[in-house]
């Protein structure tokens, strides 16, 4: 599941102003803090325990150490505060800001990343808490960023492919079918257009499954409004990355996240998802990231070969 593992930040190494501060917070001292080492930022994220037995998930980051990270933070923390009531997220606890660092408090939830087992059987589960988010589109304290922006941005990248010269970085079946995949994703902006919440970055490593079968997502910064049904064929794409036992069109077809989507608005988001991962992949690794290049090149292959079956079907 940890396919994206690289050194974090250890507890014991953020400074002692800042753990103090969170102490307080929580109302005792932290008696006991496991790393969790997924994802790909090397900022912290520790699962901790106080000595009154209260549990909470700390993630925090410096700027001068991960700027981004710590950008991202901020964004998530503003987010979660305004958040809408009822949301399968965990509970913001507090956030922190002190000499540069930014820290974000939450209670901690008893479970585990979903789709361990490899065989499907969390897909539904997944599914089922991604269909309750809610329609927010003017209803909520801070503005959201709309997903048609950024996808209809990525919808450019098999173009931008050709104009730099770089289509020799793509597999075969991607150049012998660069128009197809350049037409559909056009269209993609305007096919994930919508009013409701959306996570945006719906993948296993971003959410919990309890003992009770109940989903929550973590990991909240770029949360935006579209197409309710987009973070459901992200989490999708997520599966076959990581070889789960998912027949995707089988799932589209029962799942009521999916009722009245149209083939080709699914098709132009995922070719304009694909694109973008093929065109990003071909960078540079950003500062203290560097496991990202290679997933999003496993993301950009994945996102290929589904449609290759689609388009075969």
């Amino acid at each position: 599941m940890n396919q994206h593992v690289q050194q974090r930040l250890e507890w014991a190494a953020l400074p002692p102003e800042l753990t103090s501060e969170i102490a307080s917070l929580l109302g005792a001292p932290v008696v006991e803090a496991r790393s969790q080492p997924s994802g790909f930022s090397s900022g912290s994220a520790d699962r901790i325990r106080t000595s009154d037995g209260l549990r909470a998930f700390v993630k925090a980051a410096h700027v001068d150490h991960n700027a981004g990270t710590t950008a991202l933070h901020r964004q998530e923390l503003a987010f979660m505060r305004a958040a809408p009531s009822g949301l399968p997220a965990p509970e913001l606890l507090g956030g922190i800001e002190l000499d540069g660092w930014v820290a974000l408090i939450f209670r901690d939830i008893d479970g585990s990343h979903p789709g361990a087992r490899l065989d499907g059987s969390d897909v539904h589960h997944v599914l089922d808490a991604l269909h309750v988010l809610p329609r927010v589109r003017g209803s909520m304290a801070i503005d959201l960023p709309n997903i048609a922006d950024e996808v209809s941005a990525d919808g450019e990248s098999w173009d931008e492919l050709v104009a730099d010269g770089a289509v020799g970085h793509l597999p075969e079946w991607a150049r012998a079918n660069l128009d197809r995949l350049a037409t559909a994703s056009r269209r993609a902006g305007a096919a994930v257009a919508g009013d409701h919440l959306v996570h945006f970055d719906c993948r296993a490593d971003n959410m919990l499954l309890d003992d009770g079968g109940r989903v929550w997502l973590v990991d909240w910064p770029w949360a935006a409004i579209g197409a309710p049904w987009f973070d459901g064929m992200s989490y999708l794409l997520d599966t076959r990355l990581r070889g789960e036992t998912v027949d995707a069109e089988s799932v589209i077809s029962a799942h009521p996240m999916f009722d009245g989507v149209p083939q080709g608005d699914l098709d132009a988001a995922l070719a304009a998802t694909t694109g973008a991962f093929f065109n990003k992949a071909r960078l540079p690794a950003p500062a203290n990231m560097p496991t990202l290049r290679a997933f999003q090149r496993r993301e950009a292959v994945a996102g290929m070969e589904w449609l290759r079956e689609r388009w075969a079907a």
